[in-house]
Order: structure tokens, then C-alpha cells, then sequence
């Protein structure tokens, strides 16, 4: 019975992470969406652009905070990119957690607290949109 609640257990575990990895990677968060979002296709300059105006309208985000947002979407998007190109996954997806634990921190910084809990909100209705969708 251990050997089976252990298989699953691994399998939940890896389910996860790859939600997480999904949904914290910087283009992915708004892969779903594209025309909201901005979506995966394009330069990272401009899938930042876009990402950048779905934030400022759904954050509300001021003229100061748009181009510090707009900076740190476009450096996560490149590390992401370039994340995507190591081979072992189990590293890929260690990296891309940590590369975007360290936009949210950064994000954090910039957002208003109100802002940075619109964002983590939007975060969670994408998570639930994409768990609906994979059953």
C-alpha cells in the first residue's frame, strides 16, 4: 500500500508542480488569454508590451509604475525563454519557479498591496480556468 499511495502521491506532486510552472512562468501566466493577456506569439519586447497593457488596465497602473512593470515582464520573459532551452526538465522547471518567485518579488515592490493582491487573484482565476479545462 505504501508503494501505491507513494505513486501517487509523486503524481500529485508532479501535477503541481507543473501548474505552478504553468502558471508562474512569465509568458504563460497570460498564455490564456491572449487577446487580454497578450499571449506567447511575437518578440519579447512585445509580448511585454502586452502583458504590460493588461496589467495597467486591470491593475489601474500609473504612469510611474508602467515602465518599471513593463522593465521587470520583459526581464522574465527573456530568462524564461532562455530557461525553456535547458534540456533536464526537473532544472527547467526549478528555474522557473525560482526566476518567477523573483518577478513576483519584484512586481511586489512596484504594485500598490492592493494591486499586488488584483494580481495574485488573476493568477488564481487563471489557475482554476486551466484546472476546468484539463478534466
Amino acid at each position: 500500500m505504501k508503494t501505491h499511495f507513494h505513486q501517487i502521491s509523486c503524481k500529485s506532486q508532479l501535477i503541481v508542480s507543473f501548474v505552478i510552472l504553468f502558471l508562474f512562468s512569465g509568458s504563460a501566466i497570460y498564455a490564456q488569454q491572449h487577446s487580454n493577456m497578450g499571449g506567447g506569439k511575437g518578440t519579447p519586447e512585445e509580448r511585454a508590451k502586452r502583458q504590460t497593457e493588461t496589467m495597467k488596465e486591470k491593475l489601474n497602473l500609473t504612469a510611474v509604475q508602467e515602465p518599471k512593470v513593463s522593465a521587470i515582464i520583459l526581464k522574465y520573459i527573456k530568462k524564461n525563454d532562455e530557461t525553456r532551452k535547458i534540456a533536464d526538465e526537473a532544472v527547467q522547471r526549478k528555474t522557473m519557479q525560482d526566476n518567477n518567485t523573483q518577478k513576483d518579488a519584484e512586481l511586489k515592490g512596484v504594485l500598490t498591496a492592493d494591486q499586488f493582491k488584483s494580481y495574485l487573484k488573476y493568477v488564481e482565476e487563471m489557475k482554476n480556468r486551466r484546472r476546468g479545462m484539463q478534466h
